[in-house]
């Protein structure tokens, strides 16, 4: 939007230099992209936000500076001595949908005098970046940057059967436009038509049969408020972009078509009334009114704001205020079609305060509707400690093939699609692994020889003609854990890590992982685990099957994890508080030699069944098999840890609780060997 501030000074008194007057617009929010001098007068060019339609015309910057400056007033141009009566009969003008049309103002004018704009109106237009015509289209063009309104002027002598309608185009129904280009028209676009063809694409461009030419006598001037939204879908599926439409599309003011055809009049030098006029006003709107508190621009910004510089402010700004006692009653007006709520209320006040009356710190405020979301804490603390391990995020598609399906578990039946992308793409997910499978393959190929991955998706299923969907956490792992290089050997994935791995993100939520061997068609038979907590299942894990992997010509062992995530938070407690341990602890190891039969997860169930109340934690050191143990035992060296939280446990004390704890656990055992 150019601004000629020569111009801009007839409607706001001021004295002050370019670059003041640049700070002064910045600080209200209109920012000035480029000055320029054009034939001795200072221009600018300023940078409108969409929301701001008020913003495009000379009244609109000069509200803003008189409201800013708060010493001289804005004084928009007088026209009340133009009188619009209703005149002659015969003429009509028609709207045939009102949510297109929301306001029609036109006038007919007689015996003009088509020629050259004085030079004044010639020099001040080109340095607007628009061309002068004639006397009658620049009128129309000097309104338009005046006060907004884009006017149209028709040839009142090209339009046939004495009507102007307002109507949505017929289907390969044809236009001329001004520019000479020739239009084919749809049911989408909104036109101006007299009673046989179109006249003009409403708030876009006229038509070339019915423009101003220096043989027309009698004009119409037509002066509108369109629907925003029909304008811009027209202006955007014809790729026509003017100066009318920029308007149109950004919403205008409804009750601007009034001044806005008198003050086209009273440039063309109408001292006597148009010999017709009317007016079509189909669904009047009613005012905003917004109820402001007088203290809610202080609570709001958690600055002082005294309430008659809010009501100042305000009224300064074009809004009308009723006092209420402790609030105001605000009438927006109608060209503030961005104000809807009195917090924009309050962002007219504070922008116009100032901005630098803010404090730099947050004021302090309590939201009761706030709750935190655990789960995506807990997820989140999940992917943090993955990422920290090495491990890569990936996000896939939640469809796969049927085959893909079946790989994960042949026995449940596929959740398939109606209307499919294709074949690979046909049924719902029923597990995370294919997708995870499918991404290692990728980076497989591109020689990566590490690839540790996660994803956090959901998978689908039904059930007795339910969907049942669940999200999950899957983790893989394939290729080398660590590269050889001159300190270290090269170390490939196993299993013992993974397992570790799974049980380190146990631990972080404060979780007792219980890892249960259990078959499953997606791992193989000697490697898949389900993981337990307090006796529910949560998670499966284990090493992939090969026909799995053969799959996707995976030529490694590919480790894998698919964690149920709303088992996993429903089991994470509440975080509290632990103190320091004020007392030293006591170590005590001990071995247990049992049988092959049995397994870890077994003794360690027993030791937390049995577990002394001064037993702080226990952990596995050491598993052994060899010549000097029978052929069918196993030994499990365990490291105890004790520490009472009021004393300091003695020798004595710690010895005695041992030997009570490990003769019962041997008795528990030797019952489970049995």
């Amino acid at each position: 939007m150019k601004i000629n501030i020569a111009y801009l000074k007839k409607f706001v008194a001021f004295e002050l230099e370019d670059a003041a007057l640049k700070e002064l617009l910045a600080g209200i929010g209109l920012e000035v992209a480029e000055s320029q001098v054009i034939e001795g007068q200072t221009v600018f060019e300023i940078e409108i936000t969409p929301n701001r339609p008020d913003w495009l015309s000379h009244y609109g910057v000069a509200r803003e500076i008189a409201a800013k400056n708060g010493q001289e007033p804005f004084v928009p141009m007088t026209v009340d001595a133009v009188a619009l009566v209703g005149g002659e009969k015969g003429f009509a003008i028609t709207i045939e949908d009102a949510s297109d049309c929301w306001r029609y103002s036109g006038a007919i004018v007689r015996d003009v005098r088509v020629g050259e704009s004085d030079p004044t109106v010639q020099k001040l237009l080109i340095s607007l970046g628009l061309r002068p015509i004639n006397n009658i289209v620049d009128i129309s063009n000097l309104v338009m940057m005046t006060c907004g309104q884009p006017l149209h002027i028709f040839d009142l002598e090209q339009l046939q059967g004495e009507q102007i309608r307002i109507r949505r185009a017929k289907k390969n129904e044809k236009i001329t436009l001004l520019d000479e280009r020739e239009v084919t028209l749809n049911e989408n676009l909104l036109l101006i038509a007299d009673a046989e063809r179109p006249l003009a694409l409403a708030g876009i461009m006229g038509g070339l049969e019915s423009g101003i030419s220096l043989r027309t006598r009698h004009i119409f001037i037509e002066s509108a408020c369109f629907n925003p939204l029909v304008i811009r879908r027209a202006s955007r599926l014809l790729g026509f972009k003017t100066d009318a439409s920029y308007r149109f599309e950004r919403g205008m003011d409804v009750e601007a078509t009034i001044p806005a055809l008198k003050m086209a009049l009273l440039l063309l030098g109408q001292t006597q009334p148009p010999s017709y006029f009317q007016d079509v006003y189909p669904r009047p709107l009613l005012p905003t009114v917004i109820p402001l508190d007088k203290d809610y621009p202080s609570r709001l910004t958690g600055i002082n704001i005294e309430p008659e510089i809010s009501s100042a402010i305000l009224q300064r700004l074009g809004f009308q205020l009723q006092d209420q006692g402790s609030r105001w009653q605000v009438q927006v007006p109608s060209h503030r079609v961005d104000v809807s709520c009195k917090e924009d209320l309050v962002e007219e006040i504070i922008r116009i305060h100032g901005y630098d009356h803010l404090q730099a710190q947050m004021p302090l405020s309590a939201n009761p509707i706030l709750r935190i979301d655990r789960e995506r804490e807990i997820v989140q603390r999940l992917k943090n400690q993955l990422a920290a391990c090495g491990f890569n995020e990936v996000i896939n598609y939640v469809f796969q093939s049927p085959e893909e399906n079946a790989l994960y578990d042949p026995q449940l039946p596929p959740l398939a699609l109606k209307n499919p992308l294709g074949k690979d793409f046909s049924v719902m997910k029923n597990s995370l692994l294919a997708g995870m499978l499918r991404n290692t393959a990728f980076n497989a190929n591109q020689y990566w020889e590490r690839i540790a991955l996660f994803e956090i998706g959901n998978v689908f299923g039904q059930h007795e003609g339910r969907i049942l969907e669940e999200k999950k956490l899957a983790i893989s792992a394939y290729g080398l854990k660590q590269k050889k290089d001159w300190r270290s050997r090269e170390e490939a994935f196993d299993f013992p890590y993974f397992k570790s791995l799974l049980a380190m993100l146990g631990r972080l939520m404060r979780l007792d992982f219980a890892f249960k061997k259990q078959a499953h068609p997606a791992y193989i038979d000697t490697c898949s685990f389900a993981i337990e907590i307090a006796g529910r299942p949560c998670a499966r894990l284990g090493e992939v099957a090969p026909e799995f992997c053969r799959y996707y010509k995976l030529e490694r062992p590919v480790f894998a994890a698919e964690i149920d995530l709303q088992a996993l938070v429903a089991a994470v407690g509440e975080k509290r508080f632990s103190g320091t341990n004020r007392f030293p602890s006591v170590r005590r190891d001990f071995t247990f030699l049992m049988a092959k039969t049995v397994s870890y997860e077994e003794l360690r169930s027993c030791l937390e069944r049995l577990q002394p109340e001064v037993l702080e934690s226990f952990e596995l050191t050491d598993v052994f098999q060899g010549a000097s143990i029978p052929a069918d035992k196993v030994s499990f060296s365990m490291g105890f840890t004790y520490r009472a939280q009021d004393r300091t446990l003695t020798g004595d004390e710690v010895n005695a609780i041992h030997l009570e704890f490990t003769a019962k656990m041997v008795e528990q055992m030797h019952l489970i060997q049995r």
